[in-house]
């Protein structure tokens, strides 16, 4: 395939900066479908432009991946497609991609703001699927940081096969909202037991929690084999180190049930802007969907994603 030279809105996309992109997020928020609220904040915790501009200027890959305590899988056009796994919208993922090549095209399309370029995005494609738009803005901007990270001759080239429609978006909030734990009547506030999901589309991706118990220490009683899949899952589905909140391993992103973990202390929070988790957390959250699991304790069912890398990406301690 020839390659794909940038374009006018390629440009566009290239003068955002990651505040840019926070700030057209956050006015869109409210406009994304519930299912997908917290889940496109988390894909842009994972996959933060800052992540993508380090490994960009890097003059040899790995000895910046060693200065930054680098582990795990943190290039994303290697994984485009797990990448999106968690997001409902994802079903949709063929058209969008096809309309944000299509619109990019298109000697109008820097007219507005990034917001604006979004919704117009999901607006027009709404329409043809008729589908409500809510159910296409969350992917749609995840298509388009995407296609500011890994360029247009891959994206344009990256193919996905395309998912079955999945359950609506209610059914799957529903699904979320469904009590799945052991109680022991009166007793529940010691003796309970919650489900902790991180693979919403496979039944075996779960783990119990007792109440009151970390997501991290929960996650070390499944005793599964996942090293073989990911170094790092030393002992559990969740990677780890320390449980501590020293080594930042264990960070995940909380796609429903947030709520229903302890609040977030003022520790964990200096820890995740140590490491650079912390794209779009506001200090006044104080059940934010990015967390760290050792840190985070379970007083009810919740779903996670798994990050599939861990590092210290706030690089300014390395700049004194």
């Amino acid at each position: 395939m020839a390659a794909v030279k940038k374009n006018t809105f390629d440009s566009f996309l290239a003068q955002h900066d990651e505040r840019s992109w926070c700030e057209a997020l956050d006015s869109l928020l409210r406009l994304i479908h519930p299912v997908d609220q917290d889940a496109t904040r988390v894909w842009f915790a994972f996959w933060p432009l800052h992540l993508y501009r380090v490994i960009q200027q890097s003059d040899n890959l790995d000895q910046t991946a060693q200065k930054l305590e680098m582990k795990g899988r943190y290039l994303l056009e290697e994984q485009l497609d797990s990448s999106l796994g968690f997001l409902v919208g994802s079903q949709y993922w063929p058209e969008v991609k096809e309309a944000v090549c299509s619109h990019a095209e298109s000697s109008t399309s820097t007219e507005g703001g990034l917001a604006d370029q979004i919704r117009a995005i999901a607006k027009k494609l709404a329409s043809t699927l008729q589908v409500p738009e809510s159910h296409l803005i969350g992917i749609t901007a995840v298509a388009l940081m995407t296609l500011r990270q890994i360029g247009p001759a891959v994206f344009s080239a990256t193919s996905i096969k395309a998912a079955k429609r999945k359950a609506s978006p209610n059914k799957v909030l529903r699904a979320r909202s469904r009590k799945r734990g052991r109680f022991f009547g009166f007793l529940h506030t010691v003796d309970s037991k919650y489900t902790v999901i991180f693979g919403e589309h496979d039944k075996a991706s779960r783990f119990e929690a007792i109440h009151g118990q970390d997501i991290s220490m929960a996650a070390g009683k499944d005793h599964r084999d996942y090293q073989s899949i990911d170094p790092r899952r030393i002992q559990g589905p969740v990677p780890f180190q320390c449980r501590t909140g020293t080594c930042g391993t264990c960070w995940i992103g909380v796609l429903s049930g947030k709520e229903k973990l302890s609040p977030i202390s003022e520790f964990e929070k200096a820890r995740l802007k140590y490491f650079g988790y912390d794209f779009g957390s506001s200090d006044q959250e104080t059940h934010p969907p990015i967390r760290l699991s050792c840190q985070a304790r379970c007083f009810g069912d919740v779903s996670i994603a798994i990050a599939p890398w861990n590092g210290v990406l706030n690089v300014r301690r390395f700049d004194r």
